[in-house]
Formats: structure tokens, C-alpha cells, sequence
């Protein structure tokens, strides 16, 4: 059967997420989706807090929506997404070295946003990978992936050419709900079946603008298709921030219905 989701998703048990699991479940099948790759930062977490976590996690997935279990580990000026981890190996990772176990426990290791990291992968941390975030909705928008982070993932291939291309809506509220989404084929729907078709590649990211596959074998193509809607959407979103840094600045917020608007369009 073909279900929808989305990867790089944080719930409550993230220090700065406003939803509980039980409202994403609703939330998300109200949307008609299936399931959610969990990505709980683990800064402040605990090892007991992680447990509930993933606990909470196996009994709110049915045959109807599946959460499958994740955390996101900083590491150095970066973040890896262990989407399938569901074991708890500290709070940050200084070296290659460290993000072992985490890695050794993890079904699809994912370095998110890119841009976070200035779009620099040191082959040591190339290897522990499956795929890059080409795409992360709250550093690009809702419509097409980031092209610079797709000339990124051309790049990295010529040193692993099995590298694999994701989609990460990065959700903390419900306005962040939107593209990219995530379709794939499983026999049923459980987090193994899930986790699978994630570690091949055999999933398509999309939104109603573009789609791509994970293997994305047209990387030139996608670059070529959205350079200049993905150069709009980023310099919105990069002024968007930088308005909000200087009216904060001034004790001045915009209007929280304003904001969830700009969010929901973005």
C-alpha cells in the first residue's frame, strides 16, 4: 500500500515543541497522513525521558498511523537526524568518535540542514551517513528544495554515490504543517516496513511544486527547475528572520496570528 508522511518531526518531548504525541497523531491523520519519523532533540533529554519517549511512541502507532522513533544529535556545528534510534546515547556528540553508537543504533543516519553547518560534510562524518536534508522546510519554505544544498549532495556523491536525498518538514507547531511530505510503498504499516524503504531510497519527497525520489537522479535537473523559486523562498524566510531579530531587539513582537499565517504560506 502507498502511504504518506513526514520526516523531522518534534513533539513535546523536545524543549521547543508546542504538541504532545497524541496531538501530532490526531493532528497529522486528520491530514490524511500515515505516518511520522520522530526526531526529539535530545539536549535535555534524559535517558528516562527518552524511554517514555519511545514508549509512548509504540503504543500511539496502530494499523491506521505508525510513529517510528527518532532523536537529532548535535555534533560539532551540525545535526544528524537518527531517524529509528530508539536508544539514548548522551546529549551532543564532539567527535566522530561519539556519534558511533548512535549511528550503530540508527536505521537512516540524516544530516539536516545543511546551512546550519555552512554546507561543510568532513568525510569522516560522510561516512556514518545515508542522506543529506536537501530540503528542510523552516531554511527553505513549503515548495522546492534549496539548490545549493542539492549542489551539495552532487558534490558529496562523488565520494559515496549511494548518498541518498531527503525532505525534512523540522515541525515544532501546527503551522509547519505542509511540504515536503513523504510517499513510499510498504506491505504493511509498521516502523520496520517504513525504516526499509527509507534506507534505499525507495521513497519519493514532494510537494504540489516538485517531486523527487531519494536516489534523486536528476539532481542537475532539480537545480536547474527550481534555482530561482528556491533563491525567493530562502531570501524571504532569511529576512522574515532577520525582522523579528531587530524588532526583538526593540521589545517588539509581531502578532502571533501573523506569524502563523507568514508560516502556513512559507
Amino acid at each position: 500500500m502507498e502511504i504518506t508522511g513526514i520526516l523531522h518531526t518534534h513533539s513535546t518531548y523536545s524543549y521547543d515543541a508546542k504538541l504532545s504525541l497524541t496531538e501530532l497523531r490526531d493532528l497529522f491523520v486528520s491530514r490524511g497522513l500515515s505516518f511520522a519519523c520522530m526526531t526529539e532533540h535530545v539536549d535535555e533529554m534524559t535517558e528516562a525521558s527518552a524511554d517514555a519517549f519511545v514508549k509512548e511512541c509504540r503504543a500511539l502507532s496502530d494499523s491506521t498511523f505508525t510513529f517510528v522513533p527518532g532523536f537529532e544529535v548535535p555534533y560539532k556545528r551540525a545535526h544528524i537526524l537518527m531517524i529509528g534510534c530508539e536508544r539514548f546515547f548522551g546529549n551532543y556528540a564532539a567527535t566522530v568518535e561519539a556519534l558511533q553508537p548512535w549511528v550503530g543504533s540508527t536505521s537512516f543516519v540524516v544530516l539536516a540542514h545543511p546551512v546550519r553547518n555552512r554546507f561543510v560534510v568532513e568525510d569522516a562524518l560522510l561516512s556514518s551517513l545515508d542522506a543529506i536534508e536537501v530540503w528542510n522546510q523552516q531554511y527553505e519554505g513549503k515548495r522546492v528544495p534549496r539548490t545549493r544544498s542539492l549542489s551539495l549532495l552532487r558534490h558529496l556523491r562523488e565520494k559515496d554515490p549511494l548518498l541518498l536525498s531527503t525532505g525534512g518538514v523540522d515541525f515544532h507547531r501546527t503551522e509547519h504543517l505542509g511540504g515536503p511530505f513523504v510517499t513510499l510503498e510498504v506491505g504493511e504499516l509498521a516502523p520496520e516496513a517504513i525504516l526499509e524503504k527509507l534506507k534505499t531510497g525507495a521513497y519519493r519527497v514532494h510537494s504540489p511544486q516538485t517531486s523527487f525520489y531519494g536516489t534523486a537522479p536528476n539532481v542537475d535537473e532539480l537545480i536547474r527547475a527550481h534555482r530561482f523559486e528556491s533563491a525567493f523562498s530562502v531570501a524571504i524566510i532569511v529576512l522574515g528572520k532577520t525582522v523579528n531579530t531587530v524588532l526583538a531587539a526593540f521589545g517588539i513582537s509581531l502578532p502571533k496570528s501573523l506569524k502563523r499565517l507568514i508560516r502556513r504560506k512559507l
